[in-house]
């Protein structure tokens, strides 16, 4: 990758169309919204068809009833070549899990998740181990613009209500895009959230330890402060490597001395830089 300097003359033109392209994001996410209130209001005129096509040229399709829902989910990925991207926040059409994604990932096709932050701490997800599937790639960010699955760059569902609440979520319908320039723009806007997330770094099945005295190898130590910058609470985060709440907290005290910084925050901050350089 080619470096770029301040004393450069291109600097300003770089700076001016790094400017425009986020001008450009902002106005596809501000033309999104628009388009799902327009879907939205007629997708409650005709609530009484499970899929029904709302745009000229069968562009997309509004999908209703829980069971639809589930099952449009679970045949996108099946009929996935390459991958799936997701926005990953709650409310979920289904409590039992993606097992679709494990067979997914069992048969090649690549998985990028950004998980929004509620995600991590909703109840019964982070406290469970391994709810980031082996062969999954994760990232967190605060908040994620809505819940989102777009595969193999072609098609795309997202719901219709922007919602927290599951039953408003279900009821207004998911929408499935097909192949056309809303679709790009929600690739685009992945690609763009996706670089800003905080990897999430995961142990492997089998790696976590139950014995009181942290391994404080590089790789554990790695995984513990993914799960530390992404927002995961210390309980979630002495879950998911398998040891007590008290060493997960000796351990990070112990990080925080290594590297001279006082609290948290400074922690976070020190691992950032690192990231950076």
């Amino acid at each position: 990758m080619t470096e770029r300097h301040p004393n450069r003359s291109g600097a300003g033109a770089d700076t001016a169309d790094y400017a425009a392209a986020l001008s450009g994001l902002a106005a596809v996410e501000s033309g999104l919204a628009a388009v799902r209130e327009r879907l939205t209001a007629l997708a409650a005129a005709r609530p009484s068809r499970p899929a029904e096509p709302v745009m000229p040229g069968g562009i997309a399709e509004v999908v209703h009833g829980e069971a639809e829902q589930q099952h449009i989910i679970e045949q996108l990925q099946r009929e996935a070549r390459k991958e799936v991207l997701t926005f990953v926040r709650p409310p979920y059409v289904s409590s039992e899990g993606n097992f679709v994604q494990k067979e997914r990932l069992a048969s090649g096709v690549e998985y990028r998740s950004l998980y929004e932050t509620t995600a991590l701490v909703y109840p019964g997800a982070a406290d469970m181990p391994g709810f980031v599937e082996p062969g999954e790639l994760a990232r967190a960010a605060p908040t994620v613009p809505m819940k989102l699955m777009i595969v193999d760059a072609e098609r795309a569902l997202l719901p219709l209500s922007g919602g927290r609440d599951r039953s408003v979520v279900s009821s207004a319908g998911l929408l499935l895009l097909h192949p056309s320039v809303l679709v790009d723009a929600l690739l685009e806007l992945f690609e763009d959230r996706w670089l800003r997330g905080t990897p999430l770094r995961m142990p492997a099945v089998g790696d976590a330890e139950e014995d009181p005295e942290f391994p404080g190898s590089p790789e554990l130590d790695e995984q513990l402060l993914s799960l530390l910058m992404s927002g995961l609470p210390d309980k979630a985060i002495a879950s998911q490597l398998g040891i007590s709440l008290r060493t997960l907290q000796r351990r990070i005290r112990s990080l925080m001395e290594s590297t001279g910084t006082a609290n948290r925050t400074q922690l976070a901050w020190f691992v950032a830089q690192q990231r950076l350089t």
